[in-house]
């Protein structure tokens, strides 16, 4: 585990949706009057419980993973929850499966979507569900970026030969374990990043380690295999913190790139979500003429038009 940092005093924290309050640096709360959390013994010892998800989701996962599973099998797991059966059935009647009337029933929304994509619905309910409010962040922004880069990583996995579903599992939790922290220290998350404006990545982490002497991606890494993630999910979220362009497994290039996208796609122009990328994607993303390929300009615009999950 890395030793606490000094505070990058040039960003200021938090996921919030309000305008960034200007502060001068001795404003800023120093956690050198906190004590500093050591989250793994704390979780050790039963002081912090890492967040559960909801049973029929674990049992939804587990089915999902079996290509020769059942489809009513899927739909009666699917009807003990309410919420994800809405959600569900409103995905099935989108635009983007082309609904030709409105879809009632379960099975026949599973059978539409299909296996895959249904997995990525239930895993990105089920992952927002633990975390019903968490102090100093704002969910909504919280939770687009994640979906930002969920999408970005499964459409750029094929490029590199790395798995999409897998994939879409590191866009997903890459920063979760930043809501873990803030949710098992309340008080420390509250005065270091309520009120402060969007900062993530490496600044996140320094920050993170100065505040609670670890920092996201050790914890959404050892989350991810809590939950019994593949190992792979929880390798390219804690290899997030290897400097870039050290040797990374394909599924860690994709995390990268994704998690470089998501501030890109809040700008209007293309040539910058190109240019975030590392250079192990960048020259698969590029026209002859040395422009966006026509590819990525599509995946780009449909970036910035991504919803929060849930």
């Amino acid at each position: 585990m890395q030793g606490a940092v000094e505070m990058n005093t040039d960003h200021v924290p938090a996921f919030t949706l309000t305008p960034p309050t200007p502060r001068r640096a001795e404003e800023i709360p120093r956690t050198t009057a906190i004590r500093v959390p050591k989250f793994i013994d704390d979780v050790s010892a039963g002081r912090v419980e890492l967040p559960t998800i909801p049973g029929v989701v674990q049992k939804l996962i587990s089915a999902l993973r079996d290509p020769d599973v059942d489809t009513r099998t899927i739909g009666d797991a699917l009807s003990r929850d309410p919420v994800l059966s809405a959600k569900v059935l409103r995905i099935a009647n989108s635009s983007h499966f082309g609904a030709q009337r409105s879809m009632a029933s379960i099975d026949a929304a599973v059978a539409m979507i299909g296996n895959q994509a249904l997995n990525r619905v239930v895993v990105a309910c089920g992952v927002a569900s633990a975390f019903e409010a968490v102090p100093g962040i704002d969910l909504r922004v919280f939770w687009r970026d994640a979906s930002v880069a969920a999408t970005a990583a499964h459409a750029l996995a094929p490029l590199v030969k790395a798995d999409p579903e897998e994939a879409y599992l590191c866009g997903l939790l890459h920063a979760i374990g930043h809501l873990i922290l803030c949710r098992s220290y309340p008080e420390i998350a509250d005065a270091m990043f309520t009120g402060f404006a969007i900062v993530r990545g490496e600044p996140l982490a320094q920050i993170e380690l100065d505040a609670f002497g670890i920092d996201h991606r050790a914890v959404g890494a050892l989350w991810a295999e809590h939950l019994g993630f593949p190992k792979s999910v929880a390798v390219a979220i804690a290899a997030m913190a290897t400097p870039d362009p050290s040797p990374q497994t394909p599924l860690a290039v994709v995390l990268r790139s994704a998690c470089a996208l998501i501030a890109a796609a809040e700008q209007a122009d293309v040539a910058a979500g190109l240019c975030a990328l590392p250079p192990a994607l960048h020259a698969r993303c590029v026209a002859a003429d040395g422009s966006a390929s026509a590819a990525f300009a599509k995946l780009y615009d449909s970036l910035r038009t991504v919803e929060p999950m849930g």
